[in-house]
């Protein structure tokens, strides 16, 4: 695959949310451990989580129609400044009101930088639309997983683990203002040649539904267990994210390298193909985790597990911005963010009171199954016989 053809100013940006993913990625696996070993209840790590996807939601539509109507740029650009803001936080306190003021932030920030994908569409055209949603994917899932790695230094420092954490939270932190700079520099003042009216997607309205609606239960089915996984290490097999975060950190470096062949596979299966079975082979394997007796083999699963079900995650940014209109990118971005955060926050809650009962920890894993399979089957039969890019769109030289 070559990404030359991308333009380099779009191409200067992916690459340039690196450090911003990096800390993110930290962010996501070491919270999950770090609070309960700081002494807060896994109930309230739950509530933190709740909280993060349902500001997510709330800002989702106004930034949207924001950036639809006056450009992404300053949009994203404040977000990247709020998210360096959150990351710092946990290395600062552990008091849970500020923990939890911190997350209402950072749900700002998601959906600002939820903008992204319209900035993309915006400055690129269908020829190279894969390509670059493929290099934003990789550059995003790799950063993070280096992110998510770190804990494995933690016992090599001469410090204790907790402290250990402060300082990756402060430092990554103000690493990610990098991201900021980048784009400053090289992002383009961009918005749709035509400005819609109203609040409502209206040419795309129908379309952006199917698409989200069969996302929905894709939501609410991670959030039962996914960000939960570290915590769930930790309660299983006494492992803390010293063993969970390299492991999360390397399925996400492949989910990386693998968008590579995403293309090809939309080639030969076609978008809509590609994307139910990669995902539908993924929950074979979340099946799998909670008969695992050891931590490696429950480790090795979930590693194949995210990668299959992440692989198709470029295609189908590609494919929602490329049969949306124009002027409603944005907006149909972020009602795809809506309607998987909503109820993937509200059911994390659910899933975490379920982790503090030994009894009911395998739990999550089935109703997560499950509601994966009716996702990927509704998804295949809304969207089967929709035109999607042509298949030039999708090749790569």
């Amino acid at each position: 695959m070559s990404f030359g053809a991308i333009p380099k100013n779009t191409r200067n940006v992916v690459l340039g949310v690196g450090p911003l993913a990096a800390a993110l990625g930290f962010y996501q696996v070491a919270m999950t451990v770090f609070l309960p070993l700081e002494g807060l209840p896994i109930t309230d790590l739950g509530i933190l989580l709740t909280t993060l996807g349902i500001t997510t939601v709330a800002f989702s539509i106004p930034f949207a129609i924001l950036s639809d109507r006056y450009g992404r740029k300053d949009i994203i650009l404040g977000g990247s400044i709020l998210g360096a803001l959150v990351f710092l936080t946990p290395g600062l306190t552990a008091n849970f009101l500020i923990l939890e003021i911190s997350v209402v932030l950072g749900g700002a920030a998601q959906a600002m930088y939820a903008t992204m994908n319209a900035y993309l569409a915006d400055t690129t055209s269908t020829d190279v639309r894969a390509e670059t949603f493929s290099l934003s994917f990789m550059t995003f899932t790799i950063a993070s997983g280096f992110g998510m790695s770190l804990p494995i230094v933690f016992p090599l420092l001469r410090t204790d683990l907790l402290t250990a954490h402060r300082i990756t939270f402060i430092i990554l932190g103000l690493f990610s203002l990098l991201t900021t700079f980048s784009i400053y520099r090289w992002a383009k003042k961009s918005r749709p040649e035509s400005v819609r009216k109203g609040l409502l997607p209206r040419k795309s309205l129908g379309v952006i539904l199917k698409f989200s609606g069969a996302n929905l239960l894709i939501g609410l089915g991670a959030g039962l267990i996914i960000p939960l996984i570290p915590t769930w290490f930790l309660l299983r097999f006494n492992l803390t994210d010293v063993f969970s975060g390299p492991l999360i950190a390397a399925s996400s470096i492949i989910m990386g390298l693998t968008a590579v062949g995403a293309p090809r596979v939309a080639r030969r299966m076609g978008l809509v193909r590609g994307i139910v079975t990669t995902q539908a082979l993924s929950t074979v394997f979340l099946l799998a985790i909670p008969f695992c007796s050891t931590p490696s083999l429950a480790g090795g699963f979930y590693v194949v597990r995210a990668v299959l079900m992440n692989m198709s995650s470029p295609l189908g940014d590609t494919f929602l911005m490329s049969i949306v209109a124009e002027d409603e990118r944005a907006i149909a971005s972020s009602f795809n963010v809506v309607l998987w955060n909503l109820p993937n926050a509200a059911s994390t809650v659910v899933g975490s009171s379920m982790l503090a009962t030994p009894r009911l920890r395998s739990i999550p894993f089935y109703l997560c199954a499950i509601l994966y399979m009716i996702s990927i089957t509704l998804f295949y039969a809304i969207f089967r016989n929709t035109q999607a890019p042509k298949p030039e769109e999708l090749e790569i030289t």
